[in-house]
């Protein structure tokens, strides 16, 4: 018994030494918390990861590893699966961005331009993540200066956001004429009035980018929602690209260029910077999802061909403006609230104040978002066409969803008519869209 003992230890003590070197990620279904108090667990956005600390559990480890967090299917990009040093069993591999868009340029060759940008914005979404997450909030204040600093820190935010996003475009070699939009705007001073706030008035560090080639022009919004990154609140970087309609280098002629509707849209997405930072996007053959493993510093694909649900439960909008709208949007909303909608089910409301976020949350749930006019404080929308609302709509659209501006025209059918252009939008699940036309048509 004394030898066995021994023996058992030494087992023990070598299969520590084997794992010390390594932390396995198993699912959390795997193991009961109340049955293996040897297990640390820490949160995901994806669910609970497992993480073994111990030995005497080890026999008890799933080889799959990663597969309940990671996409399952890497067999459609031509990569073998990966065998596993501890169990010997087989294991997929995981999909980075990079390869990913390696594999979508071996199959369209045309896109090498195009991925090239995708490349750029996934190094600038890193940095920018950790701005984000590094920049200190400023102290927090109950004096009349609160709106002041809330919009100097938004506005310091944005700009690094700016430089950011501008150097990695240049980085690449690829792109030209790298410049704000609003650089004019930025020049003369805000004109603050009783029904605006500075807040309102103050216009992103809007990016135009064209490629050497002259075939692709992109817009991007570094930093949307930078008002609520002092409060931890989700922030997120768009952006969309077109195709270019003239070739030149005349930065007048680049601005007509980049003023066209979202359907002509080559490609489009958004980097959401919150409990994990998820990269989205589609060069329209479906939206793909990605995550920034912090481990490996990479965006892994973990939601491949992502599809909106045809109906969801939850209405997002900004009800603060409700004194404004129309009797009709007013309806409708009240038929939401109690029940009375096509779905027979009362609507929840859910309002994060960050058009990517919210747009998230609809693209994964299901139901609307909406930014109607008001006719005491935004009587033309409140939402940028070009680099919010449009880009948005395509991959809504992308996913199965639809969108409008609630006067029968899709908002991907508007053409803008400047950079900054406002306009109403209604954007999320089919059905609930098709019952939104119903009630303001």
């Amino acid at each position: 018994q004394l030898f066995a003992l021994h023996v058992t230890r030494l087992l023990k003590f070598v299969a520590f030494l084997s794992l010390s070197s390594s932390v396995i990620i198993v699912p959390a279904e795997s193991f009961a918390p109340s049955k293996s108090p040897l297990l640390k667990f820490s949160q995901t956005n994806y669910g609970v990861r497992s993480v073994l600390r111990r030995t005497n559990v080890y026999s008890t480890i799933s080889a799959r590893g990663d597969e309940s967090y990671y996409s399952p299917s890497f067999a459609s990009y031509g990569e073998r699966p990966m065998s596993s040093t501890i169990t010997g069993q087989q294991q997929q591999q995981k999909v980075t961005l990079t390869r990913f868009l390696s594999h979508a340029v071996q199959e369209k060759p045309e896109l090498r331009e195009m991925i090239s940008l995708l490349l750029a914005v996934q190094l600038a979404c890193k940095s920018i993540s950790n701005l984000v997450t590094r920049v200190p909030s400023p102290p927090i204040t109950s004096t009349s200066s609160t709106t002041s600093a809330e919009y100097r820190s938004m506005k310091r935010l944005d700009e690094l956001s700016t430089i950011v996003l501008r150097n990695a475009l240049r980085f690449t070699g690829k792109f030209r004429m790298v410049k704000p939009a609003n650089e004019d705007l930025q020049r003369r001073p805000l004109t603050i009035t009783k029904q605006t706030s500075s807040k309102e008035e103050y216009q992103p560090g809007v990016l135009i980018a064209s490629a050497l080639d002259s075939k692709y022009v992109a817009i991007f919004d570094p930093l949307d929602g930078s008002n609520n990154a002092d409060a931890a609140i989700c922030t997120g970087t768009l952006f969309g690209v077109f195709e270019a309609t003239t070739a030149t280098e005349k930065e007048e002629d680049l601005m007509q260029s980049i003023l066209q509707p979202g359907r002509k849209l080559k490609a489009a997405g958004y980097c959401m910077y919150s409990s994990a930072t998820i990269l989205v996007f589609t060069i329209g053959n479906g939206v793909h999802m990605f995550t920034l493993d912090p481990q490996i510093n990479e965006f892994v694909l973990t939601n491949p061909n992502v599809c909106i649900p045809r109906r969801g439960s939850i209405y997002s909008c900004n009800e603060s403006n409700s004194e404004g709208w129309s009797k009709e949007m007013k309806s409708y909303i009240s038929a939401l609230k109690c029940g009375r909608g096509e779905s027979g089910i009362r609507y929840t409301s859910r309002y994060v104040g960050s058009m990517v976020g919210d747009i998230h949350r609809t693209l994964i749930y299901g139901g609307v978002f909406m930014y109607p006019r008001d006719e005491c404080y935004h009587p033309s929308g409140n939402i940028q066409l070009l680099y919010k609302s449009a880009p948005l709509s395509f991959i809504i659209s992308q996913a199965g969803g639809k969108s409008s501006n609630g006067e029968g025209d899709d908002v991907l059918d508007v053409t803008p008519k400047d950079v900054h252009e406002r306009q109403p939008c209604f954007i999320g699940s089919p059905d609930d869209i098709d019952e939104m036309k119903k009630y303001m048509l």
